[in-house]
């Protein structure tokens, strides 16, 4: 159910950049490495070059790192709109589990977080619990969610809340939630940090972020190739600038098999906590009837988890219904939360204070949350994203058969694709640019 994923693809460029006017070239590089983005994979691949003695210039349209794992201000507390979760931690020192190289950077930064129990409870339409279980729901025989909104509810709570789309548009092949568990472990962990889950991207380029290795509020603008080379034109501060390298090519059919769907957090501050009876339950749900009406099934209590126990809820929305409440007007929004609610607990007295809807389904950086693979692809299609053309590398969650869609994804895929890099006989006049942008022009256009 993590949003932690920062899915950038790299393209191999050497960079020439100086002046305000700055005119890059393909035979003048004055850095080995040019990295588009600062998210987990971008700072994990440039932390493995730095400690390998290899320079590099990091581009990031934002005015700061993190890339998807983005902290706000709301309500008076700190909220995770993007990614959230640890997913995949033991605790008991099972000598079975690989250690999680995340839940490593947490520990060594002292990262806030807090055990999530995955706990349930399920109110049907007509304001009735329902206890069920959600795994026996899901290995019944013949099993057809349609069959209940309580049944319907799991398969949606199993599934779509974690993959942020249905389960027909994606590839059984591709869809490895359970690796992460099998390899690290069956424990999730929630980031409640006032620093915010980025801290961790910020903790491992701790040694170069705050160098003139990093350039910030840089927008690559267009990237185009000719004749061996490859040049990527940016706005930085205002200015443009082009950078050139040498080889590139983009695997454009096996960019276009992921889906890039839209995992949508919507957070609700009130005056005051009426949900006082589901306390000690980390997700509330609402079974309904139409799947496709399945904006706030799913409600998560996360106020009683953070600091001071603010009155938030966060309503996790996705597959159409999550476009749709991305794009209309708030007080839509707002009206139809509270009749959900209203059909769960009845008529409360306690009024909505504000209402934060994050922008990664118009943000042209993102325009949606992490890859999901679609109907049709094999190993070999993760093998031809992930593989180098010459200088032109890829990295990032996408690119992870086993732990797609995840931070220790990204991070792991960072850190990989450097080392490749730097053990690839590519070492003087190659470029490393994992860039989210790319892979969703691949897709979208």
């Amino acid at each position: 159910m993590a949003m932690g994923f920062a899915t950038l693809f790299a393209m191999g460029v050497a960079l020439f950049a100086s002046g305000s006017q700055a005119q890059g070239t393909c035979s003048s590089p004055d850095a080995q490495v040019l990295i588009l983005g600062a998210g987990m994979s971008g700072v994990s691949a440039a932390r493995k070059l730095y400690d390998s003695s290899v320079s590099f210039i990091i581009l990031e349209a934002r005015d700061k790192v993190g890339g998807r794992m983005r902290a706000v201000s709301f309500a008076g507390a700190t909220v995770e709109v993007g990614a959230n979760w640890i997913h995949g931690v033991d605790t008991t020192m099972n000598s079975k589990y690989k250690v999680n190289p995340v839940w490593d950077l947490r520990t060594k930064a002292g990262l806030q977080t807090v055990k999530d129990a995955e706990s349930l409870k399920v109110y049907n339409a007509s304001g009735g619990s329902s206890d069920i279980s959600v795994r026996t729901a899901l290995n019944s025989a013949g099993w057809v969610p349609q069959t209940s909104p309580e049944t319907l509810f799991a398969d949606y709570f199993s599934f779509d809340s974690d993959a942020a789309t249905r389960p027909e548009n994606v590839s059984l092949y591709g869809w490895k939630s359970e690796s992460t568990f099998e390899d690290f472990g069956d424990s999730n962990y929630l980031v409640v940090d006032p620093r915010g889950y980025e801290y961790l991207v910020q903790f491992v380029g701790q040694s170069f972020l705050n160098t003139n290795a990093l350039h910030l509020n840089t927008t690559v603008t267009s990237v185009t190739y000719s004749d061996g080379c490859v040049c990527a034109d940016v706005v930085e501060r205002g200015q443009i600038k082009t950078y050139c390298g040498r080889q590139g090519v983009w695997k454009i059919d096996a960019i276009s098999k992921f889906l890039l769907p839209l995992y949508l957090k919507v957070f609700v501050a009130f005056n005051e906590t009426f949900w006082s009876a589901d306390a000690g339950f980390n997700f509330i749900g609402r079974a309904v009837n139409d799947p496709d009406s399945f904006a706030y099934t799913l409600v998560v209590p996360i106020g009683q988890l953070l600091p001071n126990n603010p009155s938030i809820l966060l309503f996790i929305v996705t597959g159409n219904a999550a476009y749709r409440v991305a794009s209309q007007n708030v007080s839509v929004t707002r009206q139809e939360l509270l009749n959900a609610l209203r059909s769960v607990y009845g008529n409360f007295r306690a009024t909505v204070v504000d209402i934060l809807v994050p922008d990664w389904a118009s943000n042209s950086l993102y325009y949606g949350s992490y890859s999901t693979a679609r109907v049709g692809i094999t190993a070999d299609t993760f093998t031809k994203l992930a593989s180098p053309v010459q200088s032109l590398y890829f990295s990032g969650e996408a690119t992870s058969m086993d732990y797609q869609g995840s931070v220790h994804g990204a991070y792991l895929s960072g850190m990989e694709t450097a080392d490749s890099i730097v053990n690839s006989g590519y070492a003087h006049g190659l470029s490393f640019v994992p860039a989210f942008v790319m892979l969703l022009a691949a897709i979208v256009f």
